[in-house]
């Protein structure tokens, strides 16, 4: 069901800043050798990597108007360069270079002479605009524009993930230029016609007239960063006003993600079978929002109301309600403990301990406490046989995590981490890595959603 969620329980809550710091990715085990390539025909190769085993499960990507040619091993993910193999004779060898690991199945290859774009591992043509050295790009078979970021910026050979931009009416974009105090409007990879385009300022959004009618409005435009692309809002010719609507208004909202508008309030985020399922929000307009789990259309596992008074509920939710470990924060009164349908029955202390690192405060064993590292790492929350449980971990460079925990101490279960230079991830966690249904946006609001493997995206929604 898509009514309106109930938010009886809803009137305490926690002023918290949820953050944590994703582990560095694996570094290569080492190897005996160099990798390697065999020309064995007129256009075949055998790769082989650093160990000498035969790479078996590899596609040859597109060539890009050079010699070298690129190869994509599905198995781990990595592209490799054969370097002046086209022109090479029969049983030549080269030397195997890796030009990007971890790619996904959404990505381009690019070098000065040209580049490819590729969507679940097949080459695609689209339509394409130019934009501060990225693409804008629209692909019809899909109806659907992404964003090649950065991809002129490469002096040589370079491969990137691409994103699919949020769900914009008539696939259509804009963009400031804070610097030259300019704008951009893109539709479906292509600028629209300047010569008949007028503006006009409404607040701190802009108006885009086609022709002198409004046709467009820029919400946020005055105060928005630079090269930010954003759907645009229509306006109808008769009124000038934005268009809206309840219902689905973005995305899918029957299994995957999109946003659904209600009267008094919107969901943004996983759907499954026309239910809220996963990792979303829902805003209640002049109340305040849940950010986390749901299952089938209420809140379940953790999560975070976080009211616009600065009063929050976070902890373990059960059919939306607090059941189980969690804290609330109601003005200056915090309460954390124990909570079965939504009431505080076993509280737990938090008293100040005679140290300054180590368990500083509360009760670090089986409750909750406050944990500081030497490093000036420290972690708030909820502790199980001495081991962090549940709860917020900051680190010393600032970025923070906030959310469910392992066996192992690693981020596992639904979790929020927010990075100090502006990207953010929210979503399924396992053994430490993205995996499950999750969000991420990078420091230029740029996103990535989807299911996600090993700290890959797999599957764009």
């Amino acid at each position: 069901m898509r009514s309106t969620v109930k938010i009886l329980i809803l009137l305490f809550c926690v002023n918290f800043s949820l953050h944590a710091q994703v582990p560095s990715p694996q570094t290569p085990s080492a190897a005996n050798g160099p990798m390697t390539w065999l020309k064995t025909g007129e256009s075949t190769y055998t790769l082989r990597d650093a160990n000498g085993t035969v790479l078996s499960n590899v596609k040859e990507l597109n060539r890009l108007k050079t010699d070298t040619l690129s190869y994509l091993d599905k198995s781990s993910r990595t592209i490799y360069l054969l370097p002046d193999c086209v022109d090479a004779a029969q049983g030549a060898s080269g030397k195997l270079t890796v030009l990007e690991r971890n790619i996904g199945k959404d990505f381009y290859i690019t070098n000065p002479k040209s580049f490819v774009t590729y969507i679940d591992d097949k080459s695609y043509l689209g339509d394409f605009v130019n934009v501060n050295g990225s693409y804008v790009y629209y692909l019809e078979e899909f109806d659907k524009t992404f964003y090649h970021k950065d991809i002129r910026a490469y002096t040589g050979w370079g491969a990137r993930n691409i994103v699919t931009l949020d769900y914009a009416p008539e696939n259509t974009y804009w963009y400031r230029n804070a610097e030259k105090q300019s704008y951009g409007v893109i539709v479906k990879g292509q600028s629209i016609d300047y010569d008949i385009a007028s503006t006009e300022k409404d607040g701190n959004d802009l108006i885009v007239k086609l022709n002198g009618t409004p046709t467009y409005r820029l919400p946020g435009y005055y105060t928005m960063a630079s090269f930010v692309f954003n759907p645009v809002e229509l306006y109808t010719a008769s009124s000038g006003t934005s268009t809206a609507s309840t219902g689905c208004i973005r995305g899918d909202c029957n299994n995957g993600w999109g946003k659904w508008q209600y009267e008094g309030g919107y969901y943004d985020g996983f759907w499954k079978n026309g239910m809220r399922h996963g990792y979303g929000l829902y805003r209640w307009d002049g109340v305040g929002k849940y950010i986390g789990n749901w299952e089938n259309d209420s809140m379940n596992g953790y999560g975070a109301y976080i009211a616009d008074n600065n009063d929050n509920v976070v902890g373990e939710y059960r059919n939306g309600k607090l059941n189980g470990r969690g804290y609330t924060v109601v003005g200056k009164d915090w309460s954390q403990g124990w909570y079965t349908n939504g009431e505080l029955t076993d509280s737990y202390s938090y008293i100040r301990n005679d140290s300054d690192t180590g368990c500083t405060t509360g009760d670090c064993q089986n409750k909750y406490g406050y944990f500081k590292w030497d490093n000036g790492d420290h972690f708030v929350g909820f502790f199980k046989n001495g081991k962090i449980y549940m709860g917020s971990y900051t680190f010393a460079n600032g970025d923070k995590y906030s959310g469910m925990f392992n066996d192992q101490q690693q981020y596992h279960g639904t979790g929020r981490f927010f990075f100090n230079e502006g990207g953010y991830y929210g979503g399924e966690w396992k053994n430490g890595k993205y995996h499950g249904k999750g969000y991420y946006h990078d420091k230029d609001l740029v996103q990535s959603i989807g299911e996600w493997s090993e700290g890959v995206l797999v599957k764009k929604l």
